[in-house]
């Protein structure tokens, strides 16, 4: 091919490049990274595979995924229990711990659980007012085991608290503290 056109295909190759580039980027929205695209909602679930797979550890799976296709894409080949096991309908949520085991010629059993919530912390996984116990609640920054215990204590006296606002009605818990902890929630 003459230089001439392999300048001109080059040429272009970058104005099409350029123009697709500026058609396709979306403004970053206050508080988000430019390289990451938002669609308003989480667009995956992290969750901790365990048991007898070849790759436990920590996963980041599309939302819907179902435990039974989570645990089907980290074996190798097409090596599935049958019968499916029980619990494998309900699509995974972040923060869910799924367990596999399979034992001989046993069928396979699927238990799902819940991370703790230090690694949820850490993983940036979001906390329920409603499911945390006094010691989980000691983990919060500026919450030490009395307050704790006195969270913990309410809820079990008036119920649920609903959200996280739910919690301003715990002595000791302002306005202050709840923008303190509010990032787990």
């Amino acid at each position: 091919m003459p230089r001439g056109s392999r300048l001109a295909l080059l040429g272009l190759a970058l104005l099409l490049s350029a123009s697709l580039l500026v058609k396709g980027r979306v403004p970053a929205g206050k508080g988000e990274d430019a390289a990451f695209f938002s669609s308003g909602g989480p667009r995956f679930v992290t969750v901790r595979l365990a048991g007898e797979l070849p790759r436990p550890g920590l996963y980041r799976f599309p939302v819907g995924t179902l435990p039974w296709s989570a645990i089907k894409m980290t074996l190798p080949g097409s090596a599935l229990p049958a019968p499916l096991p029980a619990g494998a309908e309900r699509p995974l949520v972040s923060g869910d711990v799924v367990t596999l085991r399979i034992s001989g010629g046993q069928p396979a059993v699927l238990a799902m659980g819940s991370m703790r919530t230090r690694e949820r912390m850490l993983l940036g996984i979001v906390l329920d007012p409603d499911r945390l116990g006094p010691e989980d609640w000691a983990l919060l920054p500026g919450i030490g085991p009395v307050l704790a215990a006195r969270i913990a204590a309410d809820r079990q006296k008036n119920g649920a608290f609903g959200s996280l606002a739910g919690v301003l009605r715990v002595p000791g818990i302002g306005p202050g503290k709840l923008e303190g902890i509010r990032r787990y929630f």
